[in-house]
Parts: structure tokens; C-alpha cells; sequence
């Protein structure tokens, strides 16, 4: 469940700048204070011949010292042991504003100064339905923050090996993607800055519209699930609504998506690449056929077949089949998905992919109005 929240926020994107932005905005400076703008752009373009594609905030999870060599790392936190086993479980569960108990004074939201009373019978719910799922990997919808996750995994789940954390935050707001793995965590993309078009729609100006409100939601996990085996891992939360606005607002963030692919796909052509999370969109709507890029379920503008320029195509396991994932006290849409490229496809364990039920049908509809939805790969080549 999406609450409202008020625009404000802008960032940027080597295609997209926020409406009304100018390098003559900061004239008025320059002239007071016979500052010349020169030298402090031929630094932001140093610094972008470095870094290809839409900027982002990247981090590595990666601790100094370790035991094994993973592609495109150095380490292992020391005393790490790989499981033994060779499957990966990938679960994906929107747990509708769940939240912890305390204020944050940067947030300012009714539901997350003053939760609701039954917070803490949802909290057991969440614990034992963690438990339940079973996942190396759990990609968290709505959850208020990443400390939150971490903590709930120390105290209450310390059995279960999650040691792994990773989410890019809303500065004031409390629905977040946050994942929790077994399994080490590489580079970490972020594009909460990133500025992206709102397709179809114009401000009241007559521009094109864009917003970089929600781009928190999205981000691109490299995860290590064995010494020769990597995923990138996209945790998503797209825009909810039903209207043109938001449908157009999904369909730029896509879009941002498969550039992304495309950079990936270019230096690691066998890359394998899972999309998880709440896409508020229908199994068979413009903008997730827009994401899959599938030749048989195509999309306006999705192929490109005659520049070439999108090379990611993914399939949704549970395609055709009555897997509804919302709302879950009377399921009756698909919303939620793991999407696996075509790389990943003959990893996929067949008949893994699922609408999961770790908890009875009432305690599913007391914790949240979605239900989680499940895959297993193997992990070898």
C-alpha cells in the first residue's frame, strides 16, 4: 500500500534534468563574487568521463580482510563459509508499511510517529513468516529502514544467517527496499537521484515532466550466492496508481532499468540478472511488457529492434498460471514478481517459482495486503 507523499525532491541524470534547471542559475553568485564557474565544471566533467551511464550512489559491502576470491571482489568477511548446497532461494514480500517503534524526527508521517497498535502482533507475524520462507535472499517492500531489518535479524533470527544488508533511503519517508542475504554483497547502485521522465505527461508549464521522488525505490545489488556464481539483483518498488500519470511514471523508470541492463550486458554479456519486487503493475500491462521486452508479449517501444539498443529480455516464471499476489485476503491481481533474464533461465529450478504462503490465510491478511512470491536457482553455470 502506497501513502501519499508530496513532491519536492530533485536530483539528476546524464538524460534528464529537472524542469526549469539552468547553468545560468548560478550567474547571479558568479557576478557577486567574481566566482567563475570554469574550474568547477571541468571537475563535474572529469568526474563524469569516469563513471558511465545515470549517476548513482555506489557502495561496496566487502570487508577488507577475507578467505575466498569472488569475481569482481577481493573478499569474504573472515570465517565466512559458502552454503554447502547449491540452490539460491529469492523471496520478495511488500510488507506494507512496516514499521519500528521509534520516531524519526526527519520523517513526518502519522503512521511512522505514531504506529499503530497492532505493530507489534505484525512484527511476531513477520518473524515467523521469515522463518517460513526459508530465503537466502529476501527483498523487503515498505519496510521503514535498513537498521530495522538488521536489527530484527540479530535479535530474533540469529539462526538463519542473515548477515548481509543493503537498501537506499528516502531522507523522509518510511516506505523503503530493503534486502537481507545470506550471501555476500558486491557493488551496490543506486538511483535515487536519478531523474526520469514521467512519459505522456507535461507540467502545468507544458514540459515534459519527470521526477526523481520515488527512484529511492529502485536499486541494483551485486550478490556473490558462491565464489563462481553472481547475481545482479534489481529490488524494486515502482510507482503505485492506475492513472496516466503513474503508468507513465513506471514506464520512465523501466526505461532506466534496461539502460542500466544495457551498461551491464555490455562489459558481462553473461551476466545474470533477477528483477524482485513490487511493480504495481498487471501481468499483462504495457509497462511490465515493457520490462520483460519479449518479442512474444511486445510492448510499444519495447524491442527496438532497429538500433538494437535494449538487450535484456527476462521472463516471468509464473506467467499463465492464477498467481495472484494482491490483495491478500481476496487475491485477485499479480503485482509482485521475480523476473529472471534469459541468462538465468536455465538456472531456474523448475516448479520453484511461486506465490508463497508461509503463514494461515487470516494471518496473511493481518500483516500485509500482498503476498510474497518465491524462486530457487541453482547456482552453476
Amino acid at each position: 500500500m502506497d501513502i501519499p507523499h508530496g513532491d519536492g525532491r530533485t536530483g539528476t541524470c546524464n538524460s534528464v534534468l529537472p524542469p526549469h534547471f539552468s547553468l545560468q542559475n548560478m550567474t547571479p553568485f558568479a557576478r557577486a563574487t567574481n566566482w567563475s564557474p570554469l574550474p568547477f565544471i571541468g571537475l563535474v566533467l572529469l568526474i563524469a568521463a569516469t563513471v558511465s551511464g545515470c549517476s548513482g550512489v555506489f557502495s561496496t559491502t566487502d570487508s577488507p580482510s577475507g578467505t575466498a576470491n569472488i569475481p569482481g571482489v577481493a573478499t569474504v568477511p573472515p570465517g565466512y563459509d559458502f552454503p554447502a548446497d547449491d540452490s539460491l532461494t529469492v523471496a520478495t514480500w511488500n510488507v506494507e508499511n512496516f514499521v519500528d517503534e521509534y520516531d524519526n524526527p526527519y520523517i513526518d508521517n502519522e503512521w511512522e510517529n505514531s504506529p499503530p497498535d497492532d505493530m507489534y502482533a505484525r512484527f511476531k507475524l513477520f518473524i515467523r513468516g521469515v522463518r517460513a520462507l526459508d530465503a537466502d535472499i529476501v527483498v523487503l517492500q515498505e519496510i521503514e529502514s535498513e537498521a530495522f531489518a538488521q536489527s530484527i535479524a540479530e535479535e530474533h533470527l540469529s539462526d538463519m544467517g542473515y548477515q548481509f544488508f543493503t537498501a537506499t533511503e528516502s531522507p523522509d519517508w518510511f516506505q523503503n527496499v530493503v534486502l537481507m542475504s545470506r550471501v555476500p554483497l558486491g557493488v551496490v547502485e543506486s538511483y535515487s537521484d536519478v531523474v526520469t521522465p514521467i512519459e505522456g505527461i507535461t507540467t502545468d508549464e507544458g514540459e515534459p515532466a519527470a521526477q526523481s521522488l520515488t527512484n529511492n525505490r529502485i536499486w541494483r545489488a551485486t550478490v556473490h550466492a558462491r565464489p563462481d556464481y553472481t547475481v545482479h539483483l534489481v529490488g524494486a518498488h515502482l510507482k503505485a496508481g492506475r492513472d496516466d500519470r503513474d503508468r507513465g511514471w513506471r514506464v520512465g523508470q523501466v526505461r532506466l532499468l534496461h539502460e542500466r541492463f544495457n551498461d551491464l550486458l555490455a562489459t558481462t554479456p553473461d551476466a545474470n540478472i533477477l528483477v524482485a519486487g513490487d511493480l504495481n503493475s498487471l501481468s499483462d500491462s504495457p509497462e511490465l511488457r515493457l520490462l520483460l521486452n519479449d518479442s512474444d508479449r511486445p510492448a510499444p517501444g519495447s524491442m527496438q529492434q532497429d538500433t538494437g539498443e535494449w538487450n535484456a529480455t527476462f521472463i516471468d516464471p509464473l506467467h499463465g498460471r492464477p498467481t495472484f499476489t494482491h490483495p491478500s485476503d481476496n487475491p485477485e491481481r499479480q503485482l509482485d514478481y521475480i523476473l529472471i533474464n534469459e541468462n538465468t533461465q536455465p538456472e531456474l529450478v523448475p516448479g520453484s517459482a511461486r506465490v508463497a504462503r508461509p503463514l494461515s490465510d487470516a494471518e496473511l491478511a493481518r500483516f500485509s495486503d500482498h503476498l510474497p512470491v518465491v524462486v530457487t536457482l541453482l547456482t552453476t553455470e
